[in-house]
């Protein structure tokens, strides 16, 4: 049985683990901030996404959007400003994934239905 102490602390690692996913840290960079293993986190964020209240999918769109959108603009910036071509072909390629995710996201990304013969 947990203690409430010990409960209280597991839900401030769980926040914490949470604000930073959804500053659009990955497991991985999130276990590396935290000093933790990746399995760590991923549990840590499976815990604190299972306490969420259930949100309408719409609503759940729509965030992911904002974050897409933050990131595009930064990595847009980034293009715009740099004179080294690598880091130019990582902008823009990171940019194209962004998109795809997009595309994913709104249901876009479907195969169009086969063509009569």
């Amino acid at each position: 049985m947990t203690k409430p102490g010990e409960r209280a602390a597991q839900r401030e690692r769980e926040a914490e683990v949470l604000d930073l996913f959804a500053d659009g840290f990955s497991v991985v960079a999130i276990s590396r901030r935290l000093a933790i293993t990746p399995q760590q986190a991923a549990r840590r964020l499976s815990a604190a996404l299972a306490e969420l209240p259930e949100q309408p999918v719409e609503d759940l769109r729509a965030g992911v959007e904002v974050r897409l959108d933050r990131a595009a603009a930064g990595l847009a910036v980034l293009a715009a400003r740099t004179d080294d071509d690598r880091v130019l072909l990582q902008a823009l390629t990171a940019l194209a994934r962004i998109e795809s995710d997009r595309t994913r996201l709104l249901g876009l990304a479907q195969k169009p239905p086969p063509e009569d013969a």
